[in-house]
């Protein structure tokens, strides 16, 4: 028994290899992620909105709400559709404590920015970003500073972290632009999720304020989910109310079957 208790005792120091979240493979590398499974994560493969980002028809450049309403931000784009393994890593990331999957997925948020170079000789003619209006040179040029969509205070308490926050981080870092926390919160909201169109612009109304006045920088905003699109929005507006310049908008995912961004 003694020496059952001692076999055991021991097995609780030894250093277990990690393994992939997804399907649980021995890793070898620092990501929280195999290379297979990094491949499988959903990916946008038709043509979006060259506006919004979601998904439109061949040989349509906007939706029907970009077509006809003004958005106050440039663009926004995500990696793809909420769904599948890629849900999977945002709910992991934000509600079970897996810091470490903000790497892999901040990474591949600054390459729909800033591609690799093999990756952008073999451009998709779906990202929107061939467009000049769109291009990855003219982003890069002109984006000043990387922020996020910030956390509710109560939740962020809550957690002791912020998804978003930590998203823009990596992105910041492999972009090579400094980060900055340049929106506040101002009050808890309920979930936006079902409630009509009307009803969740006027819930979000005067949501956020900028924490210092801009001088025109172009800022690149970072949040996890793209649901209804009105956060994206309001934060956006904030921010050029405040005197800054273009806003950018990346996220994980689109939630669709919600209204536009």
């Amino acid at each position: 028994m003694k020496l059952a208790e001692g076999v055991a005792a021991g097995l609780v120091g030894l250093p277990f290899p990690p393994r992939c979240y997804l399907c649980g493979r021995e890793l070898s590398g620092l990501s929280p992620l195999c290379p297979e499974c990094l491949g499988v994560i959903p990916r946008w493969d038709g043509p979006i909105c060259l506006v919004c980002g979601r998904p439109v028809e061949e040989g349509v450049d906007l939706c029907w709400d970009c077509a006809t309403e003004g958005r106050p931000y440039a663009w926004a784009r995500s990696l793809g559709p909420y769904e599948g393994e890629l849900r999977c890593l945002i709910q992991a990331l934000k509600y079970e404590g897996e810091r470490a999957l903000a790497r892999p997925l901040g990474r591949f948020l600054a390459e729909l920015i800033s591609p690799p170079r093999t990756q952008r000789a073999q451009s998709s003619k779906h990202s929107g970003l061939e467009n000049p209006q769109f291009s990855v040179g003219s982003v890069l040029s002109v984006v000043s500073l990387v922020t996020c969509v910030p956390a509710d205070p109560a939740r962020l308490r809550a957690r002791g972290y912020h998804a978003a926050e930590l998203l823009a981080r990596v992105v910041a870092r492999r972009l090579g632009l400094p980060f900055d926390c340049l929106l506040r919160k101002l009050r808890p909201t309920p979930p936006q999720v079902g409630r009509p169109r009307e009803e969740r612009l006027t819930a979000l109304k005067g949501l956020f304020s900028a924490r210092r006045p801009g001088r025109g920088e172009a800022v690149l905003l970072v949040d996890d989910v793209i649901t209804t699109g009105a956060t994206a929005s309001e934060a956006a507006r904030a921010l050029t109310e405040a005197g800054y310049g273009d806003v950018y908008v990346l996220a994980c995912a689109h939630a669709l079957g919600e209204g536009g961004a």
